[in-house]
């Protein structure tokens, strides 16, 4: 008796001729030989003790029986694809809904979207751009399955989080005022560029801020940290901002110094509704998202 794995390899070749119509075109669709796809099926007639096709023909073709093997064959590797989607549970799963703050949405959401497409290439995905505790709420209220989010500093208790990645806090300044060495000096220096006090990171850093004394001059708030590197670098001005993941900056333009010792961060996480039974697929998604700091 073959082995399995022959045997599926012997059924996925046959169901393929079946589809494309010869050995040729079956061998270039799954990318095997003429000559394998042959030895394949002679192995298969020989273990069922049947004869599948007409090689009296030109080319070769099926027989009924083959023909009605193939076609069985076919509804055997559709049922082996919905045992995995079962196992890695997306069988069930047509859609989800994930929410991103907006500093990840650049850098971070076209690898997770990249993954789940490679992974999951039929699941249906809705994402939200939104503040932390916005998407914070709106998973604990059940209208966003998952979001990437900084971790509230305070338990959340509808919420289950899974820490994700640390992003170290660093003061940026023009690059003409490099000669300064202290985070504290280098913030006073010049006005300061805030980023939105709404968010939990804005309110994070106006909390480090008041801790250690600093008192700065601030000028803007915005909430693009993309805007806040730019006008920075236009010399509008010092920010305290995280180094993102997979985002760079411009260190020609930018000088950056790490905000305290030990240096300040942020941590991302993944929420979700603590409440809900968890499935091998929140097992599957939490496995890409923390492979975020490594994904390339």
């Amino acid at each position: 008796m073959l082995d399995t794995d022959m045997n599926l390899r012997q059924l996925r070749s046959i169901a393929t001729i079946l589809q494309q119509g010869s050995f040729a075109a079956a061998g270039d669709r799954i990318g095997l030989s003429h000559s394998a796809i042959s030895v394949q099926m002679q192995q298969l007639e020989n273990s069922l003790g049947a004869s599948l096709f007409d090689r009296g023909s030109r080319p070769v073709t099926l027989t009924p029986e083959g023909a009605r093997i193939a076609g069985i064959a076919n509804e055997i590797l559709g049922k082996l694809e919905t045992i995995k989607q079962v196992a890695n549970g997306s069988e069930a799963l047509a859609s989800i809904a994930i929410g991103f703050i907006p500093t990840t949405v650049q850098n971070l959401l076209p690898r997770v979207l990249e993954a789940l497409r490679e992974e999951f290439p039929a699941l249906q995905v809705r994402v939200k751009s939104g503040l932390s505790g916005e998407l914070a709420a709106a998973v604990a209220r059940r209208e966003l399955d998952y979001a990437l989010l900084t971790t509230p500093a305070v338990e959340i208790p509808e919420l289950d989080i899974t820490p994700i990645a640390s992003e170290p806090f660093y003061v940026i300044a023009p690059a003409n005022r490099s000669s300064i060495a202290a985070d504290d000096e280098l913030l006073r220096s010049m006005p300061y560029i805030a980023f939105n006090r709404r968010t939990w990171v804005g309110q994070h850093i106006a909390a480090k801020l008041q801790q250690r004394g600093i008192h700065i001059r601030e000028s803007i708030e915005i909430d693009s940290l993309d805007a806040i590197e730019n006008l920075v670098a236009k010399g509008f001005g010092v920010s305290i901002v995280p180094r993102r993941l997979h985002a760079s900056i411009d260190s020609a333009r930018i000088v950056q110094i790490p905000f305290g010792t030990p240096v300040d961060k942020r941590q991302l996480a993944l929420v979700q509704q603590a409440a809900r039974p968890r499935t091998s697929f929140d097992i599957a998604l939490k496995k890409i998202f923390t492979g975020l700091p490594d994904r390339v």
